[in-house]
């Protein structure tokens, strides 16, 4: 039984004489940052006007132009890695840019808005909320969570970052957040009011296959990872079980998509099992990873369970659901909120063994597998993003109607 998306239905939206003006500040490359763009993009087609400040993208020019959306690349690059100094030394590093930018153009918006992490970007809004511009912190992740699962023995550190955590949520005029059992967590932290605007896949990019990629056990079967490559999220455990099942499923594959700090020791893997892993070798704006995926049958979320993942919906399953690709996912109490038992295949925890057996089992069975993912997208018939945004406009407008 799927739950409803939210108890409240979204106000009508109200009348406006001009065009909204809103600016994002984002710890991320706008180019490939689904929530982001999906939120930057909706604005845009409704007439409004949208400005991004975002980490520097190579190759991009310092102002450019994404699908409408006027994205500012401040020059600062992403860190990922096991150093809480150089973190910290990223979020200040880009706060302060962005700050100094947006205190040049104190009235330049009618809203501003600051996705986590860190929740303490907020802050650097500081000027145009002296001047009246409301503040929106969109809470993707909490980054007290990443610290606890990086750095559990940095108990100084971790300790500064809740705190952080906790003003960013006061200084914020509303906040919004990814999914219900968030929005309760940070109801806890902030009298401020909280919104829910799940993660769901734009269905203008992820629309599901008129009909299922079937494959035979005995030809290739691609399996799919796209999305942060780090240590916790499993993939040189997949690796392991991939080599484990090419003896009975001998065109086995796995395709990976994305960056992080764990690709170094998944290419490390990949050569020493000799294994069939596609790893990536640029970073693939959001449109190009909907085409990679076109060629994959089965998706793959073998995160660790951990103080991060215990909390997360990931958008790599709801994208993988949308499309009609089977998914073998871990559990968390988050996911299992959201998709049944039938609807995805569970493996608890994701070990090279538990992956090998379900890999192995949904690979030999397309059939079993493709039924699993019927039901998955009927799950997702009811978290459409062309629903959920109607949540956002109307956290928007409300917010521009009071400034």
């Amino acid at each position: 039984m799927t739950l409803p998306v939210t108890e409240i239905p979204a106000p009508a939206l109200p009348q406006r004489t001009r065009p909204l003006r809103v600016g994002m500040v984002v710890v991320s490359e706008y180019e490939s940052d689904p929530r982001v763009r999906r939120q930057a993009e909706a604005l845009v087609a409704r007439g409004d006007e949208v400005t991004v400040l975002a980490l520097d993208a190579p190759g991009r020019p310092e102002v450019d132009i994404v699908d409408g959306v006027r994205v500012v690349h401040l020059p600062t690059r992403k860190y990922r890695g096991s150093s809480a100094k150089a973190y910290l030394s990223l979020y200040g590093g880009f706060g302060a840019r962005a700050a100094a930018w947006l205190s040049r153009r104190p009235r330049a918006f009618d809203v501003v808005q600051a996705h986590s992490m860190p929740e303490a970007l907020v802050f650097a809004a500081a000027v145009p909320r002296l001047f009246g511009v409301p503040v929106l912190l969109d809470v993707h992740d909490l980054t007290s969570k990443l610290f606890a699962s990086k750095f559990a023995d940095r108990r100084r550190v971790l300790a500064a970052v809740s705190a952080s955590e906790k003003a960013s949520l006061r200084f914020a005029r509303e906040v919004l957040t990814v999914h219900e059992p968030y929005a309760d967590m940070l109801r806890d932290l902030t009298r401020r009011p909280v919104s829910v605007v799940m993660n769901c896949p734009d269905e203008r990019l992820f629309v599901p296959r008129e009909q299922p990629r079937g494959w035979s056990p005995d030809g290739e079967v691609v399996f799919s990872y796209h999305g942060l490559i780090a240590p916790r999220h499993g993939l040189v455990a997949a690796t392991e079980a991939l080599a484990a099942i090419r003896g009975e499923v001998p065109g086995a594959r796995l395709q990976v998509r994305g960056s992080g700090d764990g690709l170094d020791e998944l290419r490390q893997r990949v050569e020493a099992l000799g294994a069939d892993v596609d790893l990536p070798t640029r970073l693939y704006p959001l449109p190009e990873i909907v085409a990679e995926l076109g060629r994959v049958h089965i998706g793959l979320v073998p995160s660790q369970l951990d103080p991060w993942t215990d909390g997360v919906l990931p958008t790599k399953l709801l994208e993988y659901a949308s499309l009609g690709i089977p998914v073998i996912t871990f559990r968390n109490p988050v996911i299992a909120r959201y998709f049944p038992e039938d609807s995805v295949r569970y493996v608890d925890p994701a070990t090279p063994q538990t992956l090998a057996v379900a890999m192995r089992d949904l690979a030999m069975n397309p059939d079993k597998a493709l039924a699993q993912a019927r039901r998955a997208t009927q799950v997702m018939a009811e978290l459409r993003w062309s629903e959920q945004k109607k949540h956002y406009f109307a956290v928007i407008d409300r917010l521009a109607k009071r400034a």
